[in-house]
């Protein structure tokens, strides 16, 4: 009795952040969960890079879902990769049993099913709201990346980038890309060379069959309209 006492303590002690939090689930000692003994994860944590790691069968999908269910009930968008579809039933309500209201009471949390408000976003044509983007809204930077071009590459894309810059020339989809990159090696070659340095026809090209196997792989299908607001930068910090 003194040592779950003393791991109440622990634990209260060491949830006395200020802020809005979310539940996660009970606290356990010796293989019991400590009714009403919650662990919680602030909001303002929700910012920073974490893991969930474990074996086949573990609870890793249950957890996701039950993040997200939570971030969005307290009013924040969760941008999910759900490749294999496992944590799209967060869209749908569920069903109680007795194996949850045990776990809702050791939780001592409120709980009644509900479906979550989910928008499927889509890179091909399959169903959803298509998932978009102008190749200036990406960047010389972040083009190169998914072209997997060397440092002399990059220079030709960036050069190519700032000469659209500099003529208000937006780059909307890759044949506009390819259009101006045509250019800086034939009869725009010396307005280039002149402003920006000389084009290299070989690094050219290999930047042309780049963005053509890139083409080959559908990417055409993303590249055009503008993005949806703010969506590039969720990319960007999930390290897509």
């Amino acid at each position: 009795m003194a040592n779950k006492e003393k791991f109440k303590e622990i634990i209260e002690q060491g949830y006395t952040f200020g802020g809005d939090a979310i539940v996660m689930g009970a606290a356990i000692l010796d293989g019991e969960a400590i009714e009403g003994l919650q662990v919680k994860a602030p909001l303002k944590t929700f910012n920073r890079h974490g893991l969930i790691a474990g074996a086949t069968g573990t609870g890793k999908t249950k957890t996701l879902q039950m993040i997200s269910e939570n971030l969005s009930a307290k009013g924040v968008s969760v941008l999910l990769m759900d490749i294999k579809g496992d944590l799209s039933g967060i869209a749908q309500s569920g069903t109680l049993n007795d194996k949850i209201n045990d776990r809702v009471a050791k939780i001592g949390v409120d709980f009644a099913v509900h479906g979550n408000p989910v928008e499927f976003l889509t890179l091909s044509k399959e169903k959803g709201a298509k998932l978009r983007a102008t190749v200036s809204e990406f960047g010389p930077v972040l083009f190169s990346k998914i072209l997997e071009l060397n440092d002399v590459q990059e220079g030709v894309v960036a050069i190519i980038f700032k000469y659209c810059d500099d003529n208000q020339m937006p780059l909307l989809d890759l044949k506009d890309f390819k259009k101006v990159l045509n250019y800086s090696i034939a009869e725009g070659e010396d307005e280039f060379e002149k402003e920006y340095g000389k084009v290299a026809s070989t690094t050219a090209s290999t930047i042309l069959r780049k963005i053509i196997e890139l083409e080959q792989q559908g990417a055409d299908t993303f590249f055009g309209m503008a993005a949806q607001p703010h969506l590039l930068q969720h990319l960007v910090n999930a390290g897509v």
